[in-house]
């Protein structure tokens, strides 16, 4: 059965499951704030910067459509 993942989950997946990276190791390969990319991997997100998405999409080698759903 297909399970939709939501963003968080989604950026998290990709962040531990295929990269094996901590928030840590993201933040200083993307240039990221550490905070930021916390943030975007809980449930209280609110809302990703464009730059932000783009940024992360180029680095783990997916669409900006894959990673907002």
């Amino acid at each position: 059965m297909y399970v939709k993942l939501s963003i968080p989950e989604r950026l998290k997946d990709l962040r531990v499951v295929d990269k094996h990276l901590t928030l840590e190791q993201l933040a200083e390969q993307t240039g990221l704030s550490k905070s930021a990319l916390g943030k975007y991997e809980s449930d209280e997100y609110k809302d990703i910067s464009p730059f932000a998405i783009a940024t992360l999409a180029e680095f783990y080698g997916v669409s900006t459509d894959y990673l907002m759903g």
